[in-house]
């Protein structure tokens, strides 16, 4: 055996190597992007009321602000 078919045969197993984890690659993002959207909107972003300030904050910011 030639050291030119081992060469071949290493740059054909790299190649492999590559297209097998370009594969696995797509199939963890496919898996990802279906557990994103399976995801319901209101759990993700939750419509709260603002806290408002308590007596000391606004203390404080009239103090910076001078409102």
């Amino acid at each position: 055996m030639s050291k030119t078919d081992r060469n071949q045969q290493a740059l054909k197993w790299f190649e492999k190597e590559q297209i097998k984890d370009n594969l696995e690659i797509k199939s963890v993002k496919d898996k990802f992007i279906n557990e994103i959207k399976g995801l319901d909107k209101k759990d993700l972003f939750k419509n709260e009321e603002p806290i408002k300030p308590t007596g000391i904050w606004q203390k404080i910011r009239k103090m910076i602000w001078g409102n």
